[in-house]
């Protein structure tokens, strides 16, 4: 999907969450494994081998390719509470906050741990993880564009950091140092540091799995699937938002309601359900109809015209 045609609101809610974003475009960059296992990111490609974790599990190699199963990742539709935008802070302005506010609401600890050991000698800010893991950095200063990191495992560049994504400095080893440092720029580096929490992350999964919605048949302008739940609820999808979308649930049409400001959601009384929903672009069939009636109206003219031009045709005498 190219990013400019989806509604603007799902940007806005990738930048929240630290993944790169601009005016009209954003990108897997800098998303976190929770962020992957909210929107049912399943597997990965990598053009490198990964370090083994419990995040995931090799597949399949080959050809310099990599692919790897995510362990933790949600139903591409699941039950939440009907107050579940007001038990997370969204507009907590740095996305560390608004991930680690998502897992408290599951009540799990923080995603991204703080990382507290750094040292800062003008552009360059290193640290030595205690303990091995995936690490993530948050730049707040604005003015930096441009930053290098070095790890036990190479060097890679990050641009544009001023749109405020996370860097994912990848799998740290323990007692191995790893720098920042600012490129192109005589501002200061300063960075906050995280280790993502494995064990965390799973006590997430495992609170929003409780009640998922099976999806037992899908077009590529609809889905639908069973769900249950045991109270009055909202069964959440991360399916983007639009006014296109059709939604029944046990046959009878429902309104959709907007969940993160970004997604289709809908309330549910207790007990087991069927969910469908459909998907159709709001003024097709009206600009269709309104198509086909300007080719009528265009045919007809034309015959019109023919049949004028044979009565104006002189008549030949012998």
């Amino acid at each position: 999907l190219f990013s400019s045609t989806a509604n603007a609101d799902l940007t806005k809610l990738f930048k929240k969450l630290g993944c790169e974003s601009s005016t009209n475009a954003y990108s897997i960059t800098g998303a976190t494994p929770l962020v992957d296992m909210l929107m049912a990111v399943k597997y990965g490609i990598y053009s490198e081998e990964q370090a083994e974790t419990d995040l995931h599990s090799l597949v399949k190699e080959e050809h310099g390719t990599w692919l790897y199963e995510n362990t933790s990742v949600l139903p591409l539709g699941f039950v939440v509470s009907t107050n579940f935008d007001n038990e997370w802070e969204l507009e907590a302005g740095n996305p560390v906050e608004v991930q680690n506010s998502l897992a408290a609401s599951a009540g799990a600890g923080p995603v991204l741990e703080t990382v507290l050991d750094t040292t800062v000698e003008g552009k360059t800010q290193s640290f030595y993880p205690e303990t091995s893991g995936e690490y993530f950095a948050y730049v707040s200063n604005k003015k930096i564009e441009k930053v290098k990191v070095t790890t036990k495992r190479g060097t890679q560049t990050f641009n544009n950091i001023d749109r405020g994504y996370l860097l994912e400095l990848g799998y740290c080893q323990e007692g191995y140092e790893v720098t920042l440092t600012a490129e192109d720029t005589s501002e200061e580096m300063w960075a906050d540091i995280y280790r993502f929490s494995e064990e965390n992350l799973k006590t997430v999964c495992a609170y929003y799995s409780r009640e998922p919605w099976n999806l037992t048949r899908w077009t590529e302008t609809s889905l639908e699937g069973k769900v249950a739940c045991q109270d009055y609820n909202l069964l959440m999808t991360t399916v983007p938002y639009d006014r296109g979308w059709r939604i029944l649930v046990d046959g009878q049409e429902q309104e959709a309601q907007k969940v993160m400001g970004a997604f289709i959601g809908v309330r549910l009384e207790p007990g087991r359900h069927t969910v469908y929903l459909s998907y159709m672009p709001e003024g097709l069939k009206s600009g269709a109809l309104l198509t086909l009636g300007s080719v009528l109206v265009l045919a007809g003219i034309a015959v019109g015209r023919r049949l004028l031009d044979r009565r104006r045709l002189p008549t030949n005498h012998h």
